[in-house]
């Protein structure tokens, strides 16, 4: 991990680039559910601002090794989170 700030805006990034999938979903095709559509946006923003809540809180104080795991859990959950995201924006319709 580089810093907190460029994890942060990866995170930003990613995000913003799911829920622009979800609103290009919902201009291209008729059969879109737009208020599923805005819950699943509304998720999104949840999921990031849950994560960035726990970088600013970056566990473990002075000892490196509780830092590390703590950073490698935080990336795995944010792992898991998004592939989850991803099914359900492609599931959207």
């Amino acid at each position: 991990m580089a810093s907190k700030r460029k994890l942060k805006k990866t995170m930003h990034y990613i995000s913003s680039e799911l829920i622009t999938d979800v609103f290009f979903k919902t201009l291209i095709s008729d059969k879109v559910n737009e208020a599923k559509a805005d819950e699943l946006v509304m998720e999104i923003a949840e999921f990031t601002a849950e994560h960035i809540r726990r970088i600013n809180h970056g566990g473990g104080g002075q000892n490196p090794k509780a830092v590390k795991d703590y950073f490698h859990k935080l990336y795995t959950d944010w792992n898991k989170g998004v592939e989850k995201l991803i099914e359900q924006v492609e599931k959207l319709k």
